[in-house]
């Protein structure tokens, strides 16, 4: 079975996407800020972490501003744990952020303008590199 890592101080933004993906058979497990998320990380095998960018740090990281965790934890993911994948789901519109992330291999997604399903194909995808579209 394949996990998901939601990682979100609001889970009830990404609750509908849970759903679907658990109704799926993937296994969704939720963490609210960059400490829990990196400990579950150390600890489970995932396939793929879905990830706001805007966000508490957590007692790890006090030096983090939440307004840049997302990508902090993207570079910690990507270094420590090269093999998951790494979907970020957020507001942010800052073209310049946005493409920096690309780079390092992440997809984007806007909340609140990407569709349920179109949004559920690309995690699966990611999750098991295939795509079923």
């Amino acid at each position: 079975m394949h996990t998901i890592l939601f990682v979100d101080d609001e889970p009830v933004s990404t609750e509908p996407l849970r759903m679907l993906m658990d109704s799926l058979g993937f296994r969704c497990v939720v963490r609210t800020n960059m400490s829990d998320a990196m400990a579950f990380l150390a600890r489970e095998k995932v396939s793929v972490v879905v990830s706001d960018v805007m966000m508490p740090s957590g007692a790890d990281y006090p030096e983090i501003d939440s307004s840049e965790t997302g990508f902090h934890f993207v570079r910690e993911v990507r270094s420590r744990f090269p093999g998951v994948g790494v979907i970020c789901l957020s507001v942010i519109g800052d073209q310049a952020k946005i493409q920096s992330l690309k780079k390092r291999g992440v997809l984007y997604l806007r909340k609140g303008e990407t569709p349920l399903n179109t949004a559920a194909k690309l995690i699966e995808s990611k999750a098991t590199g295939i795509a079923r579209y």
